[in-house]
């Protein structure tokens, strides 16, 4: 055999398996750990829906300050959302400024938030907006929150990250906003207050908290992080490397895949063209390790794996 000839079978071996891998990956399900029921320049709960099974995302984790939305997404389609509570909001206003809580100045009831969980209508927490009201996750005005979602085994995630910048905010948005608020260290006095809680840093401690992000999720394991606007907005270069450093630590098996309402393709895309992750790796990220953090019965990851009815 040439080596011209060898070196075209090469080729060709690796193009069919790149082709299998991609082909495999293409109807796998995924689960999507970061969305927002929104009314401010959004898609419908129908284009979201469609965006979704587009795409084979068979589960959504949906924040919502606005709970009248958030309740009208999920009765929309009740088996494809998770909803969970935004707060706490400045002066009872979302960052994008609609109202959030008004009632409460921006906090929910937590008598009404527990009734929320017992009854089944709500089964996370989050996204916690803490930095964007200017305080630490371990104020006393939180603690009430966690020890509720310790207590009844309620997933909290939190806005782990130093963004948005200013010129990226709202006009009216946050006059406290604190970006030092996003170091998933300041978490640590909670965790070991509150042993049991799961919690997942949404956007991964972005580009200034990143090396934070791993060293508390190396030292406690019920907390996951998902990469949103790392995985779609961050050039993918960086994207690439913050991804790895987590794979480098040893976290494989606690990232999970988050879009914060950007386009699915994309964030897809540059998964599958990630050459240092395995096909396991992927399918940890975009499916396996959020069903197990939202500890998904094994009637609900086989119907995900089967045929799925909206």
């Amino acid at each position: 055999m040439t080596t011209k000839t060898f070196g075209l079978i090469s080729l060709l071996i690796y193009c069919s398996t790149a082709f299998a891998v991609a082909q495999s990956n293409q109807h796998q399900p995924i689960i999507d750990v970061h969305l927002h029921a929104t009314n401010e320049n959004s898609a419908s709960v129908e284009q979201v829906l469609q965006q979704m099974d587009d795409h084979h995302v068979v589960l959504a984790v949906l924040s919502g300050a606005d709970r009248e939305l958030a309740a009208a997404w999920k009765a929309n389609a009740p088996h494809i959302f998770k909803i969970g509570p935004s707060f706490p909001c400045t002066e009872g206003m979302y960052p994008r400024m609609y109202p959030c809580f008004p009632e409460g100045d921006g906090w929910p009831d937590p008598d009404w938030l527990r009734k929320e969980y017992e009854d089944g209508r709500m089964s996370a927490m989050g996204e916690m907006l803490y930095v964007y009201y200017g305080m630490a996750p371990s104020d006393e005005r939180l603690e009430p929150y966690f020890k509720m979602a310790e207590a009844l085994s309620i997933p909290v995630g939190v806005h782990a990250g130093h963004g948005p910048p200013p010129q990226a905010r709202v006009e009216g948005c946050c006059p406290n906003f604190d970006e030092e608020m996003g170091n998933p260290l300041l978490l640590e006095p909670v965790l070991k207050k509150h042993p049991n809680l799961r919690i997942w840093l949404m956007h991964g401690g972005e580009i200034n908290f990143h090396d934070q992000a791993i060293r508390l999720m190396k030292k406690y394991p019920n907390v996951y992080a998902d990469m949103s606007i790392l995985n779609s907005v961050m050039p993918a270069e960086l994207h690439a490397r913050l991804l790895k450093s987590f794979i480098d630590a040893g976290l494989e098996d606690r990232l999970m895949f988050g879009s914060d309402n950007l386009p699915y393709g994309m964030i897809i895309k540059r998964l599958d063209e990630l050459d240092f992750l395995s096909d396991k790796q992927r399918r940890n990220i975009l499916y396996d390790n959020a069903a197990r953090f939202f500890d998904l019965s094994e009637e609900t990851i086989a119907k995900h794996h089967g045929e799925i009815e909206r």
